[in-house]
């Protein structure tokens, strides 16, 4: 009874023992082994090579301010005549904003104007008795002088005047001022903000690794707490002509157009750009093999090893993108590789591929 059950495991141990010589190229005996060139195949297991776009979403911070924007102040100081700073209100181009008291501006060009009209007189006089001989040229000259003069004093009186009011300096709305018909304000004083809010602009920083994806008037999106549930379309603007050699980024700047006047300069804006890449070729992270400095993959091809070097692009889950001498349906091996040298012949298990 005891004699056939160890009859029975050794027979169990031989057959386990076979399967797995089997499996892995070798015979159950050292003749047989020497004499099946199949058997000294290498059994690995493969995965075909897919091919994948490089394509990323970054998203990025960043601060809204206007197309433009500046802080007005007066040339010069004054008492406020009028002041029809409406917040809300869109003002054009050279439109006023704000009037200083300007009486003695207003006589100041009123006083020039009289005297270039009489200095023009005296020099239209004279040309008339130099043609007729009866003036000496130098007088002539001295007229011609005193006129140029009034004519610059009128021009300096002139812009005294224009000094005196605060125009619009291109269309846009003004913030809020404290600034009062009557007061008297210092030209450091600041009147109020002014915005051209058409567009709102966002800069941030970018690493240098990926401006060769980026180029001008390519679309973004943008969300902003200001406006929730809002998301806005946007193109990028401009970038920067150089990279920060301190940060390793580049400045890139977008802009979002602000129809509905929705949008205000100073709000936090996330930024999603869809930075498009090349199409790669698409492998097993556990093919990838590292020796001799490089990274490479084996490939099968007529039943033999091949040894491919490539170059990482992108880790994936589980995946990676390459660049190298692999095209969609090649069989790359994932396991079994250390057994591997360049042209070994190779035994792909059945029913073992990833």
């Amino acid at each position: 009874m005891a004699v056939a059950l160890l009859v029975a495991v050794v027979g169990v141990g031989w057959r386990e023992r076979a399967a797995l010589s089997q499996a892995f190229g070798f015979s159950a005996g050292g003749a047989e082994a020497a004499g099946s060139a199949q058997d000294r195949r290498a059994p690995v297991i493969t995965a075909a090579v897919e091919t994948a776009q490089d394509d990323i979403s970054v998203d990025v911070v960043g601060t809204g301010r206007a197309k433009r924007s500046v802080m007005l102040r007066a040339e010069t100081a004054g008492k406020v005549a009028r002041a029809p700073l409406d917040e809300g209100r869109v003002f054009a181009q050279g439109e006023m904003l704000l009037e200083l008291d300007a009486e003695q501006e207003r006589l100041a060009v009123a006083l020039a104007e009289a005297r270039l009209e009489e200095a023009e007189r005296t020099r239209r006089r004279f040309s008339r008795l130099k043609s007729q001989g009866n003036v000496a040229i130098a007088t002539l000259e001295e007229a011609e002088t005193l006129a140029r003069i009034a004519r610059l004093e009128l021009d300096r009186a002139q812009a005294d005047l224009a000094d005196r009011l605060v125009r619009a300096p291109f269309d846009g709305m003004p913030g809020l001022t404290d600034v009062e018909v009557g007061a008297w304000i210092d030209s450091d004083v600041a009147i109020a903000s002014f915005d051209d809010r058409s567009e709102i602009v966002v800069e941030f920083d970018l690493p240098e690794a990926l401006i060769a994806r980026v180029r001008p008037e390519m679309p973004v999106t943008a969300t902003t707490p200001a406006a929730p549930g809002r998301r806005f379309d946007g193109v990028v603007a401009a970038i920067d002509s150089r990279v920060d050699a301190q940060s390793r980024t580049i400045k890139v700047r977008v802009a979002i157009p602000n129809a509905e006047d929705l949008l205000r300069p100073g709000a936090s804006f996330a930024v999603r750009l869809d930075l498009p890449g090349g199409r790669y070729a698409r492998v097993p992270e556990l093919a990838l093999q590292f020796a001799r400095s490089a990274l490479h993959v084996w490939r099968v091809r007529e039943g033999r090893a091949e040894r491919v070097e490539v170059a990482l692009i992108r880790r994936l889950d589980g995946a990676a993108l390459v660049d190298g001498a692999l095209a969609a349906g090649d069989v790359v091996v994932v396991e079994g590789t250390q057994r591997l040298v360049d042209g070994k012949p190779v035994r792909v298990l059945e029913g073992a591929g990833v």
